[in-house]
């Protein structure tokens, strides 16, 4: 079994995922779906978008190859169910997130939906499942690409954690 990737996918889930809204009480206030118009940022934003990479800043071997091959190419060392990331983000304000959804064979297929919005200073707001969640992306200037960073644990293949800045980029499907 593939321990150090099924640790990685949980981290990339909780990265991607909601963080649960909970006050403390039996009374769960979820937040409200958003709602309105899309600005002309968001609008060009709408649209499906494919994970293409993640790199991390240091080096990890997370591949079961018998080769101490440590690389800081995450995606490379993925296979292609978990590759398999997928956002849809539509013009009434809707979004899917995909995992194992087009590739073959997958056995850990999963989607979140919701609603969305992108602010002019690149603010990408989740809202779904009661819950919410922010991340702060980079949108390349032709629109085809935005990236989002965070600091994730990884296990390797000899067990020990390493803790590393890592980037994903995600592509624009025409």
């Amino acid at each position: 079994m593939r321990k150090p990737i099924l640790l990685v996918k949980s981290l990339i889930a909780a990265g991607i995922l909601f963080v649960s809204c909970d006050n403390g009480s039996d009374d769960i206030q979820c937040p409200e779906p958003i709602t309105g118009e899309l600005s002309a940022t968001e609008t060009a934003f709408t649209g499906t978008w494919t994970l293409q990479s993640i790199v991390t800043e240091d080096e990890i071997d997370l591949t079961d190859d018998d080769t101490d091959n440590p690389s800081t190419d995450i995606y490379s060392q993925f296979t292609d169910c978990e590759n398999d990331l997928t956002y849809e983000f539509g013009s009434d304000r809707s979004y899917t997130y995909s995992l194992g959804k087009t590739a073959t064979d997958c056995s850990n297929e999963n989607e979140i939906s919701g609603t969305w919005e992108l602010s002019e200073t690149g603010t990408l707001r989740f809202v779904g499942n009661c819950a919410s969640q922010v991340l702060t992306i980079d949108v390349n200037d032709e629109n085809t690409a935005f990236t989002f960073e965070g600091t994730y644990n990884f296990t390797d293949i000899n067990q020990n954690t390493v803790s590393s800045k890592t980037t994903f980029t995600y592509a624009k499907l025409e």
